[in-house]
């Protein structure tokens, strides 16, 4: 199995880095959790799975979501690893600005793809904000 230039090494080992990045917010939500609500819902008759959906998934959605976004937002300013991993062929939208404000000194396009970039971005990041709540979001 090639990983080296394709696509699915690239991921790989963008997903190798960011992993922690993901982990570490849901895993502090999760431990946050008082595990006296699962006990309760399952004193009130509801089996394990319906307990971890219905108690606990909704509990820790701030977490989960909280750190794919810091992964998604962490992501797309990747260099290195999409040039060393990817090769010239397959390249991130970063990469591909830095070409045209470097070497294609096109720097028209160069905006137009941060703009179309950072329009991704806040559509994701209200998304995020409209999913979870703002007044759930807690600070410290």
């Amino acid at each position: 199995m090639q990983l080296i230039f394709t696509r699915l090494g690239t991921v790989t080992a963008m997903i190798h880095i960011q992993l922690p990045f993901t982990i570490l917010p849901i895993y502090s939500v999760m431990r946050a959790v008082n595990p006296s609500h699962l006990r309760a819902a399952r004193s009130l008759g509801a089996g394990p799975f319906a307990a971890f959906w219905r108690v606990y998934a909704p509990q820790t959605l701030p977490g989960v979501v909280a750190g794919c976004l810091m992964t998604f937002i962490l992501s797309l300013g990747y260099y290195i690893t999409p040039a060393l991993v990817g090769g010239p062929n397959d390249q991130m939208v970063s990469n591909l600005i830095s070409i045209y404000i470097n070497r294609e000194l096109n720097w028209g396009m160069a905006a137009a793809l941060g703009v179309v970039l950072l329009s991704v971005t806040l559509a994701i990041y209200l998304l995020f904000l409209r999913l979870v709540g703002a007044e759930r979001i807690r600070l410290g």
